[in-house]
């Protein structure tokens, strides 16, 4: 990795494209293991972050995720914050343009604008809190009345990060027992081999459990295809439904100037610099990625910020990039905690009742999950004097 020369021993000029995980994750880690050494503009698109897998809840009572000023944030880092987004990088000039108009230069920048999400049928409800959250609580609503006591969770082709069906799936059987109609049958098409197969044989096998006795029913390895409000293909044979809910589908950020594949995907290496470039990083579901989950996005960020530290000089030591998947999943009887490491799923898939990393939020994060719960604290505190 070469060397990041600064010129009258100045710090480099990051910026950073994007208001999410992996770039919150990469400003935090930034501050921590090169301070000094960086001057980090954020380039977001919003004036918030939330963790978006909270919102899942909202609906049935679970409560709002927080919102976290994201130049209250910023400063806590010592970072910038400019409300815009990157829709052009001119690398041989090292400058991103904005979608106002305005021209930032740049030593290192690092993309991560997160993909693009996206109906994946014409037909039916896309489950997408941030775009279309009245229509799941319209289908909330006919479920208190009875008036939709067949619900299709569909987990479309394409979509690998699949926890958010079974979440769905298991927190709608019990509004429904709650609102006293036990008549109501939920049913999740997927394409994966067993639910949630990515965690291994001992998590899929647990959750199935968990799915049985929350009643849901599973059709797997179906590969859904939604062909009316109220009807679909699956496994070649026709399903009906009172209503069907769907995961987004999801592509790439299509960034003009940077490397991508045909979907708009950035390839990285395993340091996180995005193909054919030797100034341009990436992390986060934007990247070319088996997986579009918040924890991995975290990790990614992780590895592009101890390589940018370590090409400003900072004393971070270069370790190999070993991903885990962790997910959270709530059901009636509690949360469960799945691990499982995406180079050895058999061998180290877990469940637990109990918290398997610290802070247990949604989204597990090296750097910026602490961060938050310092900052959390640190407000806690303040309204109590």
């Amino acid at each position: 990795m070469q060397r990041f020369d600064r010129p009258d021993h100045h710090p480099a000029r990051i910026v950073i494209a994007g208001g999410g995980v992996a770039a919150l994750e990469t400003a935090v880690a930034l501050a921590a293991q090169a301070p000094g050494l960086a001057d980090v503009v954020l380039v977001a698109p919003s004036e918030t972050y939330h963790d978006r897998p909270l919102a899942l809840g909202e609906p049935f009572g679970l409560g709002r995720p927080h919102r976290y000023p994201l130049a209250a944030l910023c400063e806590s880092v010592g970072a910038r914050l400019v409300v815009d987004t990157v829709s052009e990088v001119l690398s041989t000039e090292r400058v991103v343009r904005t979608a106002s108009g305005q021209v930032m230069g740049y030593d290192l920048l690092v993309c991560a604008t997160g993909a693009r999400r996206f109906p994946a049928f014409e037909h039916g409800i896309t489950f997408d809190r941030d775009t279309a959250a009245e229509d799941f609580d319209e289908m909330l609503f006919d479920v208190e009345d009875g008036m939709a006591p067949r619900i299709a969770i569909v987990v479309p082709d394409g979509v690998s990060w699949s926890l958010p069906a079974y979440e769905l799936a298991l927190l709608t059987a019990a509004f429904a027992e709650r609102r006293h109609h036990p008549e109501t049958v939920i049913t999740v098409y997927t394409h994966e081999p067993a639910p949630l197969a990515l965690f291994g044989t001992a998590v899929s096998r647990e959750v199935t459990r968990i799915l049985d006795a929350g009643h849901v029913a599973v059709r797997s390895d179906v590969h859904p295809d939604v062909v009316s409000p109220t009807a679909l293909r699956a496994g070649g044979a026709w399903a009906g439904a009172d209503r069907i809910v769907s995961l987004p589908r999801v592509s790439g950020p299509h960034l003009a100037g940077v490397t991508a594949d045909a979907r708009g995907f950035l390839p990285v290496d395993a340091d996180g610099l995005v193909a054919g470039h030797g100034d341009i990083y990436a992390a986060g579901d934007g990247t070319v990625s088996v997986v579009k989950q918040g924890g991995l996005a975290a990790q990614q960020a992780d590895a592009v910020a101890a390589s940018i530290a370590r090409r400003l000089g900072a004393d971070v030591v270069a370790r190999p990039v070993e991903l885990v998947l962790r997910g959270l999943l709530r059901t009636p009887d509690g949360p469960r905690y799945l691990r499982a490491e995406l180079a050895d799923p058999e061998g180290s898939s877990t469940i637990s009742a109990e918290p398997l990393w610290w802070p247990p939020s949604k989204i597990s994060s090296r750097w910026l999950a602490p961060h938050l719960a310092r900052l959390d604290a640190d407000r806690a505190i303040a309204l109590v004097r």
